[in-house]
């Protein structure tokens, strides 16, 4: 397995959107996925692909979940015990 660096980009605004969007990941490619609220969690971050349907998450991205750190900073979050 390789390593893969993605390009973390925060909202601005967040409140714009219909989704509650906080952050964007682009992959080396260029594709994109955005970081939305968990409904289950919502301290909780979960990546997903409202650009293309058909796209699926990547394997990297399929449980991981995220977090704001207390300076706004993207964060993977701690697993449950």
């Amino acid at each position: 397995m390789r390593d893969v660096l993605y390009r973390v980009e925060r909202i601005a605004n967040p409140e714009w959107f219909l989704l509650p969007i906080r952050f964007v990941l682009t992959d080396p490619r260029g594709r994109r996925w955005v970081l939305t609220v968990s409904k289950e969690r919502p301290d909780r971050l979960l990546a997903c692909t409202p650009m293309s349907p058909f796209r699926p998450l990547p394997a990297s991205l399929l449980d991981v979940a995220f977090a704001e750190d207390e300076a706004g900073n993207l964060v993977i979050a701690p697993h449950d015990a």
